[in-house]
C-alpha cells in the first residue's frame, strides 16, 4: 500500500497504491449515519471498487508481496491452503493463485468482493478459489471453522483500530504449525500521518517491536521481521513479520 502520507491528496484516495482498506472500527462515514465504523467502510469501498486497481504502486506492490510470501512459507499447487484477509479486488489474490490449491478472500466490501470473484474467474479459477463479503469481528461463523496453512492479511494493518484484536482473529484461522503474515509499512523512526488521513489511517506502519507484540497477544510465535526488497519506483518501504501457530 503506498501511503504518500507527506503528500496532499483527496481524502478517498490519500495517495495510496494499494487495494487493501479499512476494516472494523475503522475510517470515516463522510457524513453519512452509519450503525458503526465498518458500515462507513463498506459504504465507502463499494462506492468506489473502480479506483483500487489504478492507484499508484498497486500491481507492484501485489507483486512484491506475493513472492516474498512465497519465499517466506513453503506453498505447494497440490496442498496448500491459503486466506486472505481485506483481499480488496484480489490483485495479490491473484499473484498467489498459480502457487496454492486453494485461496480464499475475505472483505468487508461486497463491490470488491465482487470484482475479486470476478478476477478469479477470468484466471480460470478452481472453485476452491473464492472470495468472501463478511466482517470477522462481528460474524463469528464465517467460513464455519476452516483453517488454513497460511493467512496473511497485505497492506491493511495500519488502517486497523484494534490490530491485537485483528490478530487474534487471523490467528484462529491457522492450522497448526500454521503461518499467519503481515505486510505493510516499515515503521523507521518518526514517521506520522497527515490530518487529512486520519479518517483512515491509524498509523503509518509497524516496527518488529511492534509485531512481535501482536503476534504474542494472539498466542502465536514469532518467527521473522524483514523489510522486503525496495520498489525502484519509488513505493513506501515495505516489511513482511511472520507468526506461527503452534503444532
Amino acid at each position: 500500500m503506498s501511503d504518500n502520507i507527506s503528500t496532499s491528496t483527496p481524502a478517498h484516495s490519500h495517495g495510496h497504491g494499494h487495494h487493501h482498506h479499512h476494516h472494523p472500527g475503522t475510517g470515516s462515514g463522510h457524513g453519512h449515519n452509519f450503525a458503526n465504523m465498518a458500515e462507513a467502510n463498506k459504504h465507502h469501498y463499494d462506492q468506489h471498487v473502480d479506483d483500487f486497481d489504478s492507484y499508484l504502486h498497486a500491481k507492484t506492490r501485489a507483486q512484491r508481496s506475493a513472492l516474498a510470501m512465497r519465499e517466506a512459507v513453503p506453498l505447494t499447487k497440490d496442498s496448500s491452503t491459503v486466506l486472505e484477509f481485506a483481499c480488496g479486488t484480489g490483485l495479490v489474490c491473484n499473484e498467489m493463485l498459480p502457487h496454492v490449491k486453494e485461496i480464499v478472500g475475505i472483505d468487508i466490501s461486497p463491490g470488491v468482493v465482487e470484482r475479486c470473484n470476478k478476477r478469479f474467474k477470468e484466471a480460470g479459477a478452481n472453485e476452491n478459489c473464492y472470495a468472501i463479503a463478511a466482517d470477522i469481528s462481528t460474524d463469528k461463523d464465517v467460513l464455519a471453522g476452516k483453517k488454513f496453512d497460511l493467512v496473511y492479511c497485505a497492506s491493511a494493518y495500519h488502517h486497523f483500530d484494534s490490530p491485537e484484536e485483528i490478530t487474534k482473529l487471523l490467528g484462529a484461522f491457522l492450522k497448526p504449525g500454521g503461518s499467519l503474515i503481515v505486510i505493510d509499512n516499515l515503521q523507521k523512526g518518526g514517521e506520522t500521518i497527515d490530518q487529512e488521513h486520519r479518517p483512515y489511517i491509524t498509523r503509518y506502519g509497524f516496527n518488529e517491536e511492534d509485531m512481535k507484540g501482536l503476534f504474542a497477544s494472539a498466542g502465536l510465535e514469532f518467527a521473522s521481521y524483514a523489510q522486503i526488497p525496495s520498489d525502484p519506483e519509488g513505493d513506501n518501504d515495505i516489511f513482511l513479520a511472520k507468526g506461527t501457530k503452534s503444532t
